[in-house]
Parts: C-alpha cells; structure tokens; sequence
C-alpha cells in the first residue's frame, strides 16, 4: 500500500511544471498584444501631429500666395490708374514736349523742353502766330511750328517778307540773321487758304519742312499751344505767339 502512494505524488509533482509553463505561455501573448496596441497608438498619434503641421503649412503657404496676389494687382491697378490719368491730361489737358531740330531757332533751341496747352487747342483751336506742335498729313512725329495763316488768309511772301491778308508783318520773333537768310533763300509765293486751312512755318525759315513743302494743315491735326520753355532753367521763359503779335 506504500508503494501504491508515491507514484501518485509523483504524478502531481510532474504536473505542476508542465501546468505553469503552460500559463506562462497563456500570459506571454497577451503581453505582447498590448505592446502592438500601445505602438500602434503612438504611431497613429505622431502621423496625426505630421497631418497636422502639414495642414498649417499649407494654410500658411496659401495665406502668403494670396497676399502676394493682393499685392500684384495692387500694384496694377495703381499703375493702371495712374497710366489713364497721365494718359487723360496729356490728351486733354497739358504735356511736355522736347523739341528735337533747328527749324524754330532762334525762339525754341534743340533740346528746349516746352509746356504745351492741349486744352485751349481743343477749345478753341489755333491762332495765327501762335506757336503749336503738330502732325503732319499721314505722319505721326509732332512737329513745332508757328501758323501764319489761318482759314480765309491770302498769305503772300515777298523778298523774305510776310503779308497777310494785305497787311506786312516784321515778325519780331525772327532775329535779323533770319530774315536776311530767309529773303535770300526762300522764293516769293502766294496762298490762299479755304475752310479748316492752316499755314504753318517755322521761325528758321531757311532750314524749316513746314507748309511750304507739305501743304495746309488742317484743325484735327493740331496737339496743343506751346506757352513757356520750362528746361534748361536757364531758359525758363514764356513764349510769345497770338496775344503778343495781335495775329487774331
């Protein structure tokens, strides 16, 4: 009866070793699971603070492109704004031309810069001595000038003089040199102008491409009413036409 004991308690000692293992291999997984868990947490969490960042990049990104967006058309619609105002005056008001050639001297010089009237031209059109910047039929270039004659004169010059309408002028704006130069060069000729006919001649008689060479002008083709040479400073002066010569 003895021997029939042991082998019973040796059944149970053997059991215990091989029941723990068993248990530990049981916990061992559910350990593991909550690791996984745990790094799949941590690894949701840092791609959320990426989408994050990456969201206020973008936001930033898209802030900044807009400002420079406000900015550009800013900065076109001042330079729009500005071009039509300086567009509207020219064609309406006043603008600065530079006379470019001899064909006035010695009343304007080459390089002057002159304040032209385009308003009174547009009002109430040119006067006969006024001094004025115009185009020529079918050509573009502003030219200076000063008209002789306008529509219903008889112009006539004679030895270098200038009669209109039967009366002689002396022309004071032109200097002795001129006229000397201008009666010796120019040949006589006789004109009389119709309806919206303008005559126009420049003050360097001998050295001017005026009417003499591309015939009458006409209103619509005049700019404006030159009335003071505002560069160089040291030439700053106005600049005598109708109201001066009593040419009306």
């Amino acid at each position: 009866m003895e021997q029939n004991e042991y082998p019973n308690e040796i059944e149970e000692k053997t059991e215990s070793p091989a029941n723990a293992r068993s248990d530990e291999q049981d916990e061992r997984p559910e350990e593991t699971e909550g690791q996984e868990e745990s790094s799949e947490e941590t690894g949701e969490e840092k791609h959320g603070l990426l989408e994050l960042h990456e969201s206020a990049d973008n936001e930033k990104k898209k802030e900044t492109i807009q400002k420079i967006k406000k900015e550009v058309k800013d900065w076109i619609v001042s330079f729009a704004v500005a071009l039509a105002v300086v567009l509207l005056v020219r064609a309406f008001l006043f603008t600065i031309i530079r006379v470019d050639g001899p064909s006035m001297s010695d009343t304007l010089l080459n390089g002057d810069r002159l304040y032209v009237d385009v308003l009174d031209m547009r009002l109430n059109g040119p006067s006969r001595f006024d001094v004025v910047i115009l185009h020529y039929p079918n050509r573009k270039e502003n030219f200076v000038k000063r008209v002789v004659g306008v529509p219903g004169d008889t112009i006539e010059v004679t030895n270098g003089v200038l009669t209109v309408n039967g009366v002689q002028y002396d022309e004071p704006y032109l200097t002795p040199e001129r006229v000397v130069s201008f009666s010796r060069a120019t040949s006589n000729f006789t004109v009389t102008l119709g309806e919206d006919e303008y005559f126009v001649m420049g003050d360097n008689r001998d050295n001017s491409n005026d009417s003499r060479r591309v015939g009458v002008i006409t209103r619509d083709m005049f700019v404006g009413k030159v009335l003071r040479i505002i560069w160089p400073l040291n030439r700053w002066d106005a600049v005598e036409g109708s109201e001066v010569y009593n040419g009306n």
